[in-house]
């Protein structure tokens, strides 16, 4: 499953140009392209960064999760974004793998998010 990363920043994973769209009330695996997580293991650190678009019509709650041999493991963070707001933060890589899910609130229409990860390494 790892692999040798060179030095610096990598580009990990990215959200199609348009955003993606969730329905309201639905939760979506951003990476399901990704049963095992995306790979952090080869990496230091690791930036999240993402955002709920400004035409978005209600908040929307990211959520990190560990995973360790291709299962949720534990939620490394969470955080809840309305309309507008973007997030950008970094972390310990948290094991082998990262799975992010997006939840749109309930009643409040159709929203669209943003997410990138990157992985560093010295």
């Amino acid at each position: 499953m790892s692999h040798r990363a060179s030095s610096g920043n990598h580009l990990l994973f990215i959200t199609e140009p348009g955003g993606h769209i969730i329905e309201e009330g639905q939760t979506v695996d951003l990476t399901e392209k990704y049963p095992a997580g995306i790979d952090v293991s080869p990496y230091y650190t690791i930036r999240v960064a993402g955002g709920n678009r400004v035409v978005s019509e209600g908040a929307v709650m990211f959520k990190l999760i560990m995973k360790i041999d291709r299962v949720s493991f534990l939620t490394l963070d969470q955080m809840t974004l309305y309309p507008g707001e973007k997030f950008n933060r970094t972390y310990n890589v948290p094991g082998e793998g990262i799975g992010i899910k997006a939840e749109a609130e309930k009643g409040a229409g159709v929203d669209a998010v943003d997410l990138a990860v990157f992985g560093f390494k010295f």
